[in-house]
């Protein structure tokens, strides 16, 4: 049922019952239309008395501009999409909340959309928040050329989060991929390790890329000769990191210990070591990137490199309103820093969740 309001009756009264418009506004402060628009975008030659009237008489019948309108006037839909692998994963999650926070303190409205790493499945996430209008678009995945995108994207703005796109978009915000895991690297080797086996991810993302690469520069620099067969990759998933690491430990000369190129992969390594009923850190050191929340409740817990995940899509937020405003770009590419947190599953005697364990206990 659609209810139609009486033009004589005063919004006031009914104002719980229907959103009050910016005709209402200017008829409650006694001012024409268009002097209540110019009183509510700070516009124009204006009384103060004026202004606070309208502004009085917006905030008593909650009036909120309508967004099409706005959009019509400014020829900005103040709406930006989000395409995400998997919503469901924790890092993503924190990556929207993020970005949601920046994207919200300067009005914009967030579309979020879950495509999957099909590149097929991206394209039609991106053509969708285009078919909407969006002023602007963040990306966590690129399986598609820079080319393709461009085309794509024609013209709107672009900022791809987790994931370098080398001419595509207005810049990109990722992790220190590859410091990150050099350090895993050096804090096994500082335990006396020189068998250290590798799981990383699909070389075709950015993160799986230069996780490797770090790993592999880490293992040079250290003068450790590499053991053939020790550098394996995986999907993103525990299962993958389960499968390879029961492979790693069935070797005659297995490692002595593990490096994991995420949580997920760590917590397979896990499994793979108490079917194998190796000890961790006795038979073999593990320490993964990527300090997820269970990390600490793990028995031994788990080494691992940390960060701020909400920056990252704050980061990406900031970068895309810059490229929307038009402003030029002073950081086209914006490195997240990270951390060494150690704890037992390393062979470290120190850890900091301990505490915290004992408290949930």
């Amino acid at each position: 049922m659609v209810w139609l309001a009486h033009p004589e009756i005063d919004c006031a009264t009914d104002c719980g019952m229907r959103r009050a418009k910016l005709y209402d506004v200017a008829r409650r402060a006694g001012v024409s239309t268009s002097t209540a628009s110019r009183a509510l975008n700070g516009l124009g030659e204006l009384s103060e008395e004026t202004r606070k009237s309208v502004v009085r008489a917006a905030e008593a019948l909650d009036y909120r501009p309508s967004p099409l309108a706005r959009s019509l006037r400014t020829r900005r839909s103040h709406t930006v999409g989000l395409v995400v692998p998997t919503v469901a994963h924790s890092f993503y999650a924190a990556v929207t909340n993020g970005a949601q926070s920046v994207l919200e303190e300067h009005g914009y409205r967030l579309i979020l959309l879950d495509s999957g790493d099909n590149a097929e499945a991206v394209t039609r996430a991106v053509q969708t928040l285009l078919d909407h209008e969006v002023d602007g678009v963040l990306m966590s995945t690129a399986p598609v050329g820079a080319d393709r995108f461009n085309a794509l994207l024609d013209g709107t703005p672009c900022v791809f989060i987790d994931e370098v796109a080398p001419g595509a978009g207005a810049g990109n915000v990722v992790l220190e991929n590859d410091r990150g895991t050099q350090m895993l690297v050096d804090h096994m080797v500082g335990h006396g390790h020189t068998a250290i086996a590798f799981l990383g991810g699909p070389t075709d993302r950015t993160s799986g890329y230069e996780r490797r690469r770090g790993f592999l520069d880490a293992i040079d620099r250290n003068r450790l000769e590499p053991v053939p067969g020790l550098v394996r990759e995986c999907d993103w998933t525990i299962a993958s990191g389960f499968r390879q690491a029961a492979d790693l430990l069935a070797l005659d000369s297995r490692p002595t210990a593990m490096i994991t190129a995420s949580g997920e992969l760590g917590l397979g390594a896990v499994v793979a070591a108490r079917r194998a009923h190796v000890s961790i850190p006795g038979d073999l050191a593990l320490a993964c990137f990527d300090d997820l929340y269970f990390a600490p409740l793990l028995e031994p817990s788990l080494t691992a490199i940390a960060y701020d995940t909400p920056s990252i899509g704050q980061a990406g937020a900031s970068l895309l309103l810059a490229a929307i405003s038009g402003k030029p770009a002073t950081h086209r590419e914006t490195r997240i820093d990270v951390e060494l947190v150690r704890r037992r599953s390393c062979g470290c005697e120190h850890d900091p969740g301990a505490a915290m364990v004992e408290v949930l206990a």
